[in-house]
């Protein structure tokens, strides 16, 4: 049987290891909630750090650069639930957004992770391990169940979200990083269309050449450039998921011709731009 074509459930265990486990940054095509069973782990999104207890939830939009540290031997257990968010977009109303709590804008400003608490008390735990027994289950009503079950689940995000209060970064104490990156983070953000240059951004942010770029890369594993370059690359795949036409996109985000986009976009994702659309169903 194929799986769910909008959603999909995975839960994961590595078992005691020595040392320090570092896994690869990433993108997703997909938002992303991730629920920590067991271990000892520190997450690292768009620069931000969350060390986790058991049961705290993260949100990840498929907009955020991230990967988990696992910082001791110990067993490390997680269920991760994976949904295309353009699908579920289209049950929210002209006055409610079923996804407000993956806004990339609330997350710099409130952090991605629900704490245990707020967990349980509405009850996220019992979704996720639900949802993976229905995933499992394969039954003929499978896809039905799943969608039924997160949209609730949404919901109950989206209230957790909003009455937890700001979240608190638990930042290692090796891996700690000036509050600047991640202005500079934001910044970038919300400036891709632009040419940014370091000597902008140190003479934005006040800050050395060496100490900008050492500080970068310790906090998020990108260079400067890399990292804009991954942002934007992100976001020309959210405009084509959009339907947006390729000329439009590498225009939008800055690009001096579309021959450096095309180079770009194949080295990051894969394919090419116009193999990307077939791939989502869009039409070039």
């Amino acid at each position: 049987m194929k799986r769910p074509k909008n959603i999909l459930v995975r839960k994961s265990y590595t078992p005691p290891q020595e040392g320090e486990q570092k896994h690869y940054l990433h993108m997703n095509d997909n938002h992303e909630l991730y629920m920590l069973i067991q271990g000892d782990v520190t997450f690292s999104i768009d620069g931000r750090l969350y060390h986790l207890e058991p049961y705290d939830v993260l949100l990840i939009s498929n907009q955020e650069i991230h990967c988990v540290m696992v910082n001791s031997e110990m067993a490390y257990e997680r269920i991760c639930i994976y949904f295309r968010p353009e699908y579920f977009q289209q049950f929210s109303t002209r006055d409610y957004n079923l996804l407000s709590a993956f806004d990339n804008n609330a997350h710099m400003t409130r952090g991605n992770k629900i704490d245990y608490e707020n967990v349980q008390k509405r009850g996220l735990d019992q979704y996720f391990v639900e949802m993976y027994e229905h995933y499992m289950a394969k039954l003929p009503e499978r896809s039905i169940q799943l969608t039924s079950l997160l949209l609730h689940m949404l919901l109950e995000i989206n209230k957790a979200y909003e009455e937890s209060s700001l979240i608190e970064r638990m930042e290692d104490k090796s891996s700690g990083h000036s509050e600047k990156i991640n202005d500079i983070i934001r910044y970038i953000s919300e400036n891709l269309a632009e040419k940014i240059t370091l000597d902008d951004l140190t003479k934005r942010f006040y800050l050395s050449k060496y100490y900008l770029c050492h500080e970068f890369k310790r906090a998020t594993g990108f260079t400067v450039f890399d990292y804009i370059r991954y942002k934007r690359i992100l976001s020309a795949k959210m405009k084509l998921q959009n339907g947006q036409v390729i000329n439009e996109v590498w225009r939008e985000l800055g690009y001096e011709d579309y021959s450096n986009f095309y180079r770009t976009f194949r080295k990051i994702t894969g394919m090419s731009p116009k193999e990307y659309m077939e791939s989502v169903g869009k039409r070039k």
